[in-house]
């Protein structure tokens, strides 16, 4: 009876109550997630109350049972919760109508994805579909530490900003190199394919104007901008560093124009291990990739290696081939090699 008493204090709820603050501190210790440090946490103590009870030299299971009955009862209410579409409403205004918010689960915690379905067909007739998705904590933590650390750019060359956005991002991008790699092993793609693939897939996304200041109305812009902008009044995201989006902004949004698609290229093809460069023009205001590979076609030497020219903006361009409005070769730069 003396230990019934002592437990009278401690029940089950206060172990419940114990097992969700000490969690936090749990977490501390071991690499998991919020949820996990709670069920360890609940199972240890209802082990130790168990031990505690068992005045008639038993063990009482039963906590343990509660335990599992509670554990079993927050995860059927996650998956229910997360089965839950996301409202479309919730949506940021600068994400693109390709892109969808949906829920997941990711090491036992909840988080929202920011997803697009492609099918697109590469310069050869081979057709790829996927769901590429980024992590929108990421969307948004990687925008504000490119917006915080705009000062310290400002003195650097292009090449650095890009090597910078690329170095940034390229972890924050797991889910679609994932998605990339599965591709390649699905199709059985072999180097060159897989680059072709990888080029086509930014090479379908509709092009959109990345500005530094705020997008003005169609007639503020010379011809060729006002052109398209009349055409398109959603085709421009404004108050971006150096008008230029983060790989992940980009895929966040969808929208970008020469060097932000040059730029994620090039992250992800550094990720596979290619020889990548980035050609800039100050004539043709334009960038476009180089890619050192068995190749035809139009090439930039830098040590001894030829980097043929990929144009990135435009569908149906293969490697090698630039529009003819941009073709003169001495015009292009390279500003950033990955070797």
């Amino acid at each position: 009876m003396a230990i019934k008493k002592k437990l009278g204090c401690f029940s089950f709820p206060a172990i419940i109550l114990i097992s969700l603050v000490g969690s936090s501190v749990v977490q501390g210790f071991f690499p998991i997630s919020l949820f996990w440090a709670f069920a360890l946490l609940l199972l240890l103590l209802s082990w130790l109350l168990g031990k505690l009870d068992s005045h008639q030299k038993s063990f009482q299971w039963r906590y343990m049972l509660y335990s599992m009955f509670v554990l079993a009862s927050v995860l059927g209410l996650r998956h229910v919760l997360d089965a839950i579409p996301v409202s479309i409403e919730n949506q940021k205004p600068d994400v693109s109508e390709y892109i969808y918010r949906e829920k997941t689960l990711e090491e036992g915690d909840s988080i929202v994805l920011l997803r697009q379905d492609r099918q697109w067909t590469d310069n050869y007739g081979n057709t790829f579909k996927g769901k590429f998705s980024i992590r929108e904590k990421d969307y948004f933590s990687s925008k504000k530490e490119y917006l915080n650390t705009m000062q310290k750019h400002k003195q650097r060359s292009w090449g650095k900003l890009y090597q910078y956005l690329a170095t940034s991002d390229t972890p924050r991008l797991d889910l679609i190199l994932e998605e990339l790699t599965t591709i390649k092993n699905t199709n059985k793609l072999n180097q060159f394919e897989f680059a072709e693939m990888v080029v086509t897939f930014i090479q379908d996304i509709p092009y959109s104007f990345v500005f530094e200041n705020d997008c003005e109305s169609p007639e503020k812009y010379e011809e060729s901008i006002r052109v398209i902008l009349e055409e398109c009044s959603d085709c421009c995201i404004g108050n971006i560093p150096f008008g230029i989006q983060n790989p992940v902004g980009f895929m966040g949004n969808l929208k970008g124009d020469c060097d932000t698609r040059t730029v994620i290229i090039y992250a992800i093809l550094s990720h596979f291990g290619y020889d990548v460069a980035i050609l800039n023009s100050d004539y043709y205001k334009h960038s476009v990739l180089g890619l050192h590979i068995p190749a035809k076609g139009i090439y930039k030497m830098q040590n001894g290696k030829r980097y043929y020219i990929w144009e990135t903006t435009n569908k149906h361009f293969t490697i090698g081939t630039l529009p003819k409005n941009f073709d003169n070769i001495n015009h292009w730069h390279i500003v950033l090699t990955n070797t």
